[in-house]
């Protein structure tokens, strides 16, 4: 595992059939195009989520919904087939939220049921992501796709949506393809149905084959949540000490209160070098200062921990092959 693996999700089939949809992006956010026929490779969640959000500007602002609502269980390796075969709603709504981060890390799902309602939510839990609105409507699509899959009612739609992002100027693509009320600026995203949804039968299910993929299942959640664990402490402490130009090794370690000897053997497990982990968390939270704020260059690099300027502008254009200025200028038109 490099640095550019944290936090993952596996490409599995749904990148490789719609090939054509993410092929002219990939670039602009540094993923290769080996995704698209490799299943078993992981890509670094922040440019998974900074590659819907190029194909928001440049296909569709609501290519989120348009994608998510054609997923199919297949598309989605050994989650999407386990809850295929799940014998009860329950079982099945389980596997698609508490077992997410078996194809996404850094994230989490809950299922809530009490007597008016049960809802499924979903959210990013790395607080260096920060634009991530295609992610979330795509992740709420795709699951209402593999509920009808499930239960072999197309029609079949929630009683509510939420989204934790700002309400979009044109809301008739949420009423075509989710066919229910939104609710934005929420605390996090989340679908709502009936509490009768329990009671449906899944058509597709295969109690044999649940019961073998099952414990693989539980496994690999066991395993991407425990490096989801150290990951996220390690990339909130750097962030948090960025700008006190104060993030070497030994301060991280002793805010983790764990040795510094313990944190490097904890990396060397990962293969992950320590600058290129302070790289991982610089970035994101560059470009979207750049991006999104009215702070001077100067102001952005103390920010994050750079002496000067000019250091802070090489490694943005390491990163963007732009100047912080150019940068600015191309996400505001």
């Amino acid at each position: 595992m490099t640095s550019q693996h944290l936090h993952t999700i596996y490409a599995e089939n749904f990148f490789r059939r719609n090939a054509a949809v993410f092929a002219p992006h990939l670039q602009k956010v540094g993923l290769s195009e080996a995704i698209l026929n490799s299943p078993e490779l992981e890509i670094p969640l922040h440019q998974y989520v900074a590659l819907w959000e190029q194909l928001g500007l440049h296909e569709s602002p609501n290519i989120g919904l348009e994608l998510g609502i054609q997923a199919r269980c297949s598309d989605y390796g050994l989650y999407g087939h386990t809850a295929r075969s799940a014998s009860t709603m329950i079982q099945a709504l389980r596997i698609l939220s508490h077992f997410i981060s078996v194809l996404m890390q850094g994230t989490r799902g809950d299922l809530d049921i009490n007597d008016e309602f049960l809802s499924l939510s979903y959210q990013i839990a790395d607080p260096l992501i920060i634009n991530r609105r295609q992610d979330a409507e795509f992740t709420a699509a795709s699951a209402l796709s593999l509920i009808r899959e499930l239960t072999q009612q197309p029609e079949l739609c929630p009683t509510r949506a939420h989204f934790e992002h700002p309400a979009p100027a044109d809301l008739g693509a949420y009423q075509r393809i989710l066919g229910c009320p939104i609710h934005f600026n929420q605390p996090d995203n989340r679908l709502y149905f009936p509490p009768t949804l329990l009671d449906t039968p899944i058509k597709t299910a295969d109690s044999r084959l649940f019961q073998l993929l099952s414990p693989l299942l539980e496994e690999q959640r066991a395993a991407r949540e425990a490096d989801t664990d150290l990951l996220s402490q390690l990339r909130f402490q750097i962030a948090s000490h960025l700008s006190t130009h104060d993030f070497s090794i030994e301060r991280i370690a002793e805010s983790m209160n764990i040795g510094v000897r313990t944190l490097q053997r904890r990396l060397a497990e990962y293969e992950l070098d320590y600058s290129h982990l302070v790289e991982d968390v610089r970035r994101p939270l560059a470009e979207n200062y750049v991006a999104r704020s009215e702070q001077s260059f100067t102001d952005i690099a103390l920010s994050l921990g750079y002496s000067e300027a000019s250091a802070f502008s090489r490694a943005f254009r390491r990163w963007t092959a732009l100047s912080p200025r150019e940068f600015r200028q191309r996400a505001r038109s």
